[in-house]
């Protein structure tokens, strides 16, 4: 039986990288002279990080791609799973918007990063639908 690789670390290391984000520090200018496209560049692979993460989990295996073996169709799983990180998503931003002025320091594209990662993860589960009830489906494997 194989083992299932390590998602804990690119876990940790996304929400830190992404964190970063969320805070006010004096980031490298980069060569595109702008420290505020150096935090989002930073933020972008913290994005990253966290997708690999998830699909380790997920699937128990490496890799980036969601290849049509890797699914087991349940679409009550995939429903729930939908609904929650659309819930997670949108509860993080209304937190963010209803937060006072000067009371945490949040960047104005903290709330454009957690529904990237959204509508990225609501992607994966419309292709997720589409393998297992639509027009993707192999009917011969059933």
């Amino acid at each position: 039986m194989e083992d299932k690789p390590e998602w804990r670390a690119h876990l940790v290391l996304g929400l830190i990288l992404i964190g970063q984000s969320f805070i006010d520090w004096s980031a490298p200018e980069g060569p595109w002279q702008a420290k505020s496209f150096t935090v989002g560049v930073i933020a972008m692979v913290g994005l990253g990080f966290l997708y690999s993460a998830k699909y380790r989990w997920q699937f128990g295996r490496t890799g980036v791609i969601p290849y049509l073996n890797n699914y087991q169709c349940d679409d009550n799983k995939i429903a729930i799973s939908s609904l929650v990180e659309a819930a997670i998503a949108i509860g993080f931003v209304v937190v963010l918007n209803s937060i006072p002025d000067g009371f945490v320091s949040t960047p104005v594209p903290a709330a454009l990063l957690i529904l990237l990662y959204a509508s990225l993860m609501m992607l994966h589960a419309l292709y997720a639908w589409l393998v297992c009830n639509g027009p993707l489906r192999d009917d011969e494997e059933e």
